[in-house]
């Protein structure tokens, strides 16, 4: 019980770390997009930027006329009336209370103009804004189809400030950071797109487009199946989920090669040949094969030793000759059959250059060390970072040490294997998994690189590195 739980904690690290190191991986390529972002602001502050003169007049902003403001009529004749004491009787009678009336109720119309008035303001500057954003935004398709991504995400941006409330501001931009290789803003752009507009597809496909590349495949999946729930005819979609879907087949079974390279209209229409396939005895051909097969074997043997039998003069007269053995005699003796030969597999000529390739001329191998010696010591050791750039297997990593104890002489090129392999990703995460043989082959390996050669600067680097506890 203690084992499998000690099993379980030491995945659940392992995966720990991984997250890590994916989550380090994304925020630093982050921070450097927004590096750059702000290096790029903060040249445009300095130098004055004449791309806008350069653009061709795609659509000229002509920023629309304000309306004028009603001018208030004022009642000359209408005056404030002073204020009557009390006591004042004779002037109470001659106040005139509809006149009064009338001038309150105008003066309650002209509060109603100034209202109507600043909401006319607000529509005016709302429309001036969103015609400021259409301007960018066909100033941004124009820099996109110059494949100046860089420049037309500035300008798609100036767009968003003018109006925020517009998905397809955000999906341009999304696409141009895809094509600048910023996944993680271009997956964020499209979700804001997304939520401006839930039946906006083309942010749909270009998010699972960017969740493709940072390895977010079941969440892509769902994206390119809500296209085809909405839009069964997107071939673009259709071709992308049927690509998944095939790497997926492919993991789980390996490589798997098409019974037909043409498609079925341009296959041959003439009708196929029928083989008559003719029984033959089998016994008659084992019987035939065995006697190909059969080797002497010769040994020496020592001359020294005594007989066990007698030794023989020759006699002068000829001894005749034996007879022949009986059909019987044959059919009683057992039929020796020999173990076939393992033939060696072929070393593969081409240096690998991509890890596919490395594992599909490892597994080919069959696991026969002399050959995978050979083949290993072919690839020159800076080109590991490239084969193994998304780590290194267990299984892969515990056969190269067996090759380096097998080896008679440790020389130069084994050195610097040892010294480029741990600059691999996650390296020291497998040299922490080792298992006890493992680790013996290593000491063996570490202790012979101690005894001879002498001490220099990469030698103490890969004593370092390797050591295990």
């Amino acid at each position: 019980m203690s084992s499998e739980y000690e099993r379980k904690l030491i995945d659940m690290q392992y995966q720990m770390r991984e997250n890590n190191a994916y989550l380090n991986d994304y925020m630093k390529d982050l921070n450097t997009w927004t590096d750059e972002i702000k290096k790029k602001e903060e040249s445009l502050k300095n130098t004055t930027s004449s791309t806008t003169k350069d653009l061709p007049p795609v659509r000229n902003f002509i920023e629309p006329p304000k309306p004028k403001k009603k001018s208030k009529k004022k009642n000359s004749s209408t005056k404030t009336s002073s204020s009557i004491r009390s006591h004042d009787y004779h002037s109470w009678d001659k106040y005139d209370v509809d006149a009064e009336c009338k001038r309150i109720d105008n003066e309650q119309g002209d509060g109603d103009d100034e209202d109507e008035e600043d909401e006319e303001d607000e529509e005016w500057q709302e429309q001036v804004l969103k015609q400021k954003a259409e301007y960018y935004k066909d100033c941004g398709n124009y820099q996109f189809k110059q494949k100046s991504y860089a420049q037309a995400i500035e300008h798609y941006t100036k767009a968003i400030e003018c109006d925020p409330t517009c998905p397809i501001y955000f999906a341009n931009r999304a696409q141009c950071q895809l094509f600048e290789q910023r996944y993680g803003a271009c997956e964020a752009d499209c979700t804001l797109a997304i939520q401006l507009d839930k039946n906006y597809l083309k942010a749909y496909y270009r998010r699972a487009l960017a969740r493709i590349e940072i390895e977010k495949i079941e969440q892509a999946r769902q994206d390119l199946e809500y296209i085809l729930t909405r839009e069964p005819s997107n071939n673009d979609a259709k071709n992308k989920l049927d690509e998944l879907n095939k790497n997926d087949e492919i993991k789980r079974l390996g490589r798997i090669y098409p019974l037909h390279d043409k498609p079925i209209d341009k296959r041959s229409t003439k009708p196929l040949k029928r083989i008559e396939i003719q029984e033959i005895d089998t016994s008659i051909i084992s019987s035939s094969e065995t006697t190909k097969k059969k080797t002497i074997v010769i040994e020496e043997m020592d001359t020294d030793l005594p007989s066990s039998e007698p030794i023989v003069p020759p006699s002068s007269s000829p001894s005749p000759p034996p007879p022949p053995p009986s059909p019987s005699s044959q059919s009683e003796k057992p039929t020796v059959t020999e173990k076939p030969s393992t033939k060696s597999v072929p070393i593969p000529t081409t240096i690998p250059t991509t890890g596919f390739q490395f594992k599909r001329d490892w597994s080919n191998l069959n696991n026969q060390l002399e050959q995978q010696s050979i083949y290993f010591n072919k690839i020159p050791p800076k080109s590991y970072k490239t084969i193994f750039s998304t780590g290194l297997d267990s299984s892969v990593f515990s056969r190269i040490l067996l090759l380096w104890s097998n080896q008679t002489n440790i020389d130069e090129h084994l050195i610097d294997s040892m010294y480029e392999l741990h600059q691999t990703p996650r390296f020291d995460t497998q040299l922490s998994f080792l298992g006890n043989d493992d680790k013996k082959l290593l000491k063996t390996i570490l202790q012979r690189l101690q005894n001879e050669f002498s001490s220099t600067d990469k030698i103490q680097t890969v004593l370092r590195d390797y050591k295990i506890d």
